[in-house]
């Protein structure tokens, strides 16, 4: 028997947390291409992917966060630590630093490449381990204690690299790698004025393997059991506590890979880099289709949550709108994000009723 078209399309809704936030991007993207000249062009495509490649990486951490019901608000300061330890050790920006890291014992050689991602990895993906302790042994919500440890992040940060800019014109050895240029595609005549890069394959592969662990493990599993039904899943011996854990430090190496690719863009870190980078992924998850009340989300849908909210950002910049200027972006983001929440609970239960 077939069923009604309408039935059909609740069943994609309820199966598919993808669906929704795909549809609102093509939506959106044909509006800003009728009514913004060259909108449409590869310049302007492959500048959104290039813009979202930092705060991708973040988007994901959120996501798997708030699928398994919990947040992060300290995001921005570990995505600094990082920045400012593959910086220093990568291309000898900082001596201070190296000096310091040095009398810890550790073999930070300028240029050691190795070591400079090793640190940049490990560094917030320990911070992320002390949140997630903090918050199973307290029991207080993830949103009070990433708040409160936001701020000792950032302090740390400001120990470390002494309050000041590290800044240098000179490239990590791995630059191409992590940032280069795809200019065998760049040249064609068909992808004209386009600038795509490789930190958009590193998002790609990295959001294939998260999605992948999501959906395809027991690991994944359990992150969604205990942010939709907690209580069920501690009764069928789930242990929640070592799961919040794990997603906390999987939050913590992907920021630490954020910073990496951000210092490899721009060649420089302060002590408030990525400031505000939190909510955006929010945004970008909720947009995503993520629930707030967790169980619920994608991190392909994330993908897409990311690049909408930076859609919105460029074509926000190109209808040139008086009363939203760029800098009153962030209004933009609450209003998207309060949007999507009610739009998500609404598809959600209207899909499931």
């Amino acid at each position: 028997m077939t069923l009604p078209l309408r039935t059909r399309a609740r069943r994609v809704f309820a199966d598919s947390p993808l669906a929704g936030p795909l549809l609102t991007l093509l939506v959106t993207f044909t509006l800003f291409v009728i009514f913004i000249p060259n909108f449409g062009t590869w310049r302007t495509f492959s500048g959104i992917l290039s813009a979202v490649s930092i705060s991708g990486f973040v988007t994901i951490g959120i996501t798997l966060l708030m699928i398994g019901g919990e947040f992060d608000l300290s995001v921005s300061p570990m995505v600094a630590m990082a920045g400012y330890l593959f910086g220093a050790v990568s291309v000898g920006a900082d001596s201070v630093i190296i000096e310091r890291l040095a009398s810890l014992g550790l073999p930070v050689a300028e240029g050691n490449i190795v070591i400079a991602v090793l640190l940049a990895l490990t560094a917030p993906a320990l911070m992320g381990l002390v949140n997630g302790l903090i918050l199973v042994w307290t029991g207080i919500p993830s949103f009070i204690v990433t708040l409160g440890t936001r701020q000792i992040y950032r302090g740390l940060v400001w120990i470390v690299a002494g309050g000041v800019l590290l800044q240098t014109l000179e490239r990590p050895a791995i630059y191409q790698v992590l940032n280069g240029r795809f200019d065998f595609i760049n040249n064609l005549s068909f992808f004209e004025g386009a600038n795509f890069r490789t930190t958009t394959v590193w998002l790609l592969i990295v959001t294939v393997v998260v999605q992948l662990i999501l959906v395809r493990t027991r690991f994944g599993n359990q992150v969604f059991a205990v942010g939709g039904q907690p209580d069920a899943a501690r009764t069928q011996g789930v242990r929640t506590k070592r799961v919040k854990v794990m997603m906390y430090v999987v939050v913590g190496v992907l920021s630490g890979i954020a910073g990496i690719i951000s210092f490899s863009q721009f060649h420089s870190v302060r002590v408030a880099e990525a400031a505000g980078v939190e909510l955006t992924a929010i945004a970008a998850a909720v947009v995503g289709g993520a629930l707030l009340k967790g169980g619920w989300g994608s991190i392909w849908g994330a993908l897409v949550g990311i690049v909408m909210i930076n859609m919105l950002r460029s074509g926000v910049i190109l209808l040139d709108i008086s009363f939203i200027p760029a800098d009153n972006f962030p209004a933009v983001v609450g209003v998207t994000i309060i949007g999507a929440a009610i739009l998500n609970d609404y598809l959600r239960n209207r899909s499931t009723s």
